[in-house]
């Protein structure tokens, strides 16, 4: 299967991996044939990119560091537990009520990346706009504790990491909803109200027993950088927690591979290279580095036109060489002409090719 965005579906096209609704519902069952209604359909939920089956990469088999079923039970935990604290009286209830939920789905989560630490991940999480907020806490948890058991910090760390990376935008339910769905580009207002919500949601996550000061670190300083440019409180790096410093990284790479209301989303090799971009700057190195070394630039399936003229679907990524990916060449020329001779080019090996731009 491969991901591509919604402008390029056809109708025809085998429907790969199932789509989900913001509680789970399915909204698209795998293996559907795509019809024109369906296109429409998706893109009004602010859906705008598919994984699709391909008979010209059906050998290989692309899996997620998580089962679907314990992202989705995730995803749904963190929308109860954000509803919970919006509800009348939510200072007194804190989020108490969820408090054994968390710790099983912590450990669940933990459990499964363990056995996948060495996998890089290679799937793009499905969402609809509406349902951004709760995909984006647990894909950040995803990643940021993939890095972390790379890192080999033991399993007490690792909880209370995922602990707070779950619950790191709960001071969103703070911010106004007609400020997290403006379309536009925001106010000075309007940012600085969003700028707090680090602040509330350690506010909140202190009055649960589950409260340590390590994952409440990581809710307040996700937005921090090393080199004092974040907020809410501007501090350098020496006084940003590890962990903090981890989920600081999987929140940008998250945030800026999603579709947004006021943007789409941009590909992983841009954000890639935005990454690299501000290492050191804004983000720890040895933390950047083991972090890129767990993501692909150019995920599985991918499209990509090559400097030599000639494009195809990426097979398999390099460990360690993020941006130099495995290409089964298929086409030649801007025209797509079928290449004469399908063949397999790592690009690991063939240093002066390079990958100029993604195709879908």
């Amino acid at each position: 299967m491969r991901k591509i965005s919604l402008d390029m579906v056809r109708p025809g096209m085998i429907l790969a991996k199932a789509v989900l609704g913001c509680s789970g519902q399915i909204l698209l069952k795998s293996g559907v044939e795509i019809k024109p209604q369906y296109i429409n359909y998706l893109r009004n939920l602010g859906i705008y990119v598919l994984y699709v089956r391909d008979d010209r990469i059906e050998d290989l088999e692309v899996s997620d560091v998580i089962k679907e079923e314990t992202r989705h039970e995730a995803r749904l935990l963190v929308q109860k537990i954000m509803k919970n604290v919006q509800s009348p009286g939510c200072q007194i209830k804190s989020i108490n009520i969820q408090d054994k939920e968390i710790v099983k789905t912590v450990s669940k989560i933990i459990e499964e990346l363990i056995d996948n630490r060495d996998m890089i991940v290679q799937l793009v999480d499905i969402r609809a706009k509406d349902d951004y907020l709760f995909a984006h806490s647990v894909n950040c948890t995803v990643l940021a504790t993939l890095v972390a058991a790379r890192m080999s910090y033991d399993q007490k760390i690792l909880r209370l990491l995922a602990t707070g990376t779950l619950l790191h935008d709960l001071g969103m339910v703070t911010v106004p909803e007609n400020i997290l769905k403006k379309p536009g580009e925001l106010t000075e207002d309007e940012f600085e109200s969003i700028k707090k919500h680090p602040e509330y949601g350690f506010e909140i996550f202190k009055k649960s027993p589950l409260f340590d000061s390590r994952a409440g670190a990581v809710i307040l300083q996700h937005h921090e950088r090393c080199g004092g440019q974040g907020y809410p409180k501007g501090i350098e790096g020496g006084r940003i927690t590890n962990l903090a410093k981890i989920v600081s990284i999987a929140d940008v790479y998250d945030s800026m591979t999603s579709d947004k209301f006021h943007r789409r989303s941009y590909y992983p090799h841009q954000t890639v290279e935005l990454l690299m971009s501000r290492g050191g700057e804004y983000f720890d190195m040895e933390i950047l580095n083991y972090f890129l070394s767990a993501i692909a630039a150019y995920p599985i399936g991918f499209h990509v036109l090559l400097s030599n003229g000639e494009s195809g679907l990426v097979i398999a990524n390099n460990p360690g060489l993020t941006l130099r990916p495995v290409v089964r060449v298929l086409y030649t020329g801007e025209d797509l002409a079928p290449h004469p001779e399908t063949y397999d080019l790592d690009l690991s090996r063939e240093l002066d090719l390079t990958i100029i731009r993604v195709l879908g």
